[in-house]
């Protein structure tokens, strides 16, 4: 096992938020999950293979209920180990925003480094983006517009994101920088739509109370184009290993509610409601989200997973 100064880890990852910090002035927000604490790993490539097994992560999500148009994402994962030091995961995404639909496919590779403070992983994900839009849903002040004319309905997009992850036993933090290619976007011949950059930062501490009961506390950061940001807070309480029942804020946002419930040492089954906040009061009804987790058996047999 390879061991360093604390000094070192921190310098690594300092270096790796100034650069995603150099990139969220022009970044652009892609995904919003609320149970993000329950698989890292759809929030940050480089989290493959923390589980030490095989882990799936299912999650569908209805954003801001009752108005038209508003986002629906489904979100398909799997990642797990390769030996002591790789990991490797596959990412599948649907989101249906108005006209435009979107399916996204990322395969995922992470190197870890073992320290005697924690575990340090770098990872690199690449993939492809289809976009497409239903000009029927869109509503043109000139019926003749040769824009919409030309318009593709599929368009394909590669997709490249770089990610790095640090965690011991209870604490863990990570930055995602994603669309780092910056590809265009062929929705007509004259199109200057582009993927813009995104970020995320994440962070967590754990503390255990008693034999069986644990509080979680965690913060999720993301940046988005014109130097807009979104942040929020978490706080979870698991019971006896088996329940979780938590709340969070997402800033200028809204409050959020999730519960969950470990069925087995392998499954974890997960709600969560995001509460319309006074600006969006009576245009929606707030946001739903549920989530289905399996984490696959270790030698040990056992699986049951806080972070």
């Amino acid at each position: 096992m390879r061991k360093t100064s604390t000094s070192y880890i921190h310098f690594v990852l300092s270096a790796i938020l100034l650069l995603c910090g150099s990139l969220a002035a022009i970044a652009q927000q892609e995904w919003s999950n609320t149970q993000y604490l329950f698989n890292l790993y759809d929030v940050n490539s480089a989290y493959a293979g923390n589980h030490n097994t095989g882990s799936f992560a299912l999650r569908h999500r209805s954003q801001w209920i009752g108005m038209e148009g508003a986002p629906v994402s489904q979100q398909l994962s799997f990642h797990t180990p390769s030996g002591d030091q790789l990991g490797w995961g596959i990412k599948l995404n649907h989101e249906r925003i108005g006209a435009r639909d979107q399916q996204f496919v990322r395969l995922t590779g992470s190197w870890k480094l073992r320290f005697e403070e924690g575990t340090l992983s770098l990872g690199l994900a690449g993939g492809i983006i289809r976009h497409g839009v239903n000009a029927d849903k869109l509503t043109a002040l000139d019926q003749g517009d040769i824009q919409l004319q030309q318009m593709n309905n599929n368009v394909i997009t590669p997709v490249a994101d770089f990610s790095a992850f640090f965690n011991t036993k209870r604490f863990y933090i990570g930055v995602d920088c994603g669309r780092i290619n910056r590809s265009k976007i062929n929705y007509s011949n004259n199109s200057l739509a582009r993927l813009y950059f995104n970020s995320a930062l994440v962070a967590g501490y754990m503390k255990r109370i008693g034999q069986s009961n644990m509080l979680q506390l965690s913060g999720l950061m993301k940046y988005s184009e014109g130097k807009l940001w979104q942040s929020e807070i978490n706080l979870l309480y698991l019971h006896n290993n088996k329940y979780w029942i938590g709340a969070g804020y997402r800033i200028q946002c809204c409050f959020q509610l999730f519960a969950a419930i470990n069925l087995t040492d392998h499954f974890r089954f997960g709600l969560s409601y995001d509460v319309a906040g006074k600006a969006m009061k009576g245009f929606h009804d707030g946001s739903a989200e549920v989530f289905l987790g399996y984490t696959m058996q270790t030698r040990s047999g056992k699986s049951v997973r806080y972070f």
